[in-house]
């Protein structure tokens, strides 16, 4: 068996952890669309509560935890000797996944104000439903790296 280099086991481990992070997203998308939201045939768009009021909080929250908790547990792997490297302080990684997060909310605002000035009043339930789910998992395919790549600060994996 050849051993991978360590590039390579780094685009692993990143690969790795934003998939799951994507799958938890995609669950946790449909969790508390089904918790807010409901399952009516037509989603109401406009108002607290409402389809696009939703993307302001599911940003921000799909953001704050694909940074947040990858970034601490790679941190722990750092410091229990599974990566190789220095780990990232807690208020560090704190910072980055807050801040992330802010950025993430106020995309969602602009999606919000985007389907809010389309004028729609309701969109069907199922294609409410599925493109809640795939902005969750985009969002984190995006941001988990984002995190990850701050949290292992150019280490190498052991």
């Amino acid at each position: 068996m050849i051993a991978r280099a360590p590039a390579d086991r780094r685009a692993a481990y990143l690969a790795r952890e934003t998939a799951i992070s994507m799958v938890i997203n995609a669950v946790l998308s449909l969790a508390f669309f089904v918790l807010l939201i409901g399952l009516p045939s037509m989603v109401p768009v406009a108002g607290r509560g409402g389809y696009a009021f939703d993307f302001v909080p599911q940003s921000f929250m799909i953001a704050l935890m694909s940074t947040l908790v990858p970034g601490f547990i790679t941190a722990a792997r750092i410091r229990g000797g599974a990566i190789a490297g220095q780990p990232e302080r807690h208020g560090a990684i704190v910072r980055q996944s807050v801040l992330t997060a802010i950025l993430s909310g106020l995309a969602g605002a602009a999606i919000a104000g985007a389907l809010l000035a389309a004028g729609m009043a309701t969109l069907p339930l199922v294609p409410a439903l599925a493109a809640k789910i795939l902005y969750g998992v985009v969002l984190a395919s995006v941001v988990t790296p984002i995190g990850l790549a701050r949290a292992l600060r150019m280490t190498e994996l052991a």
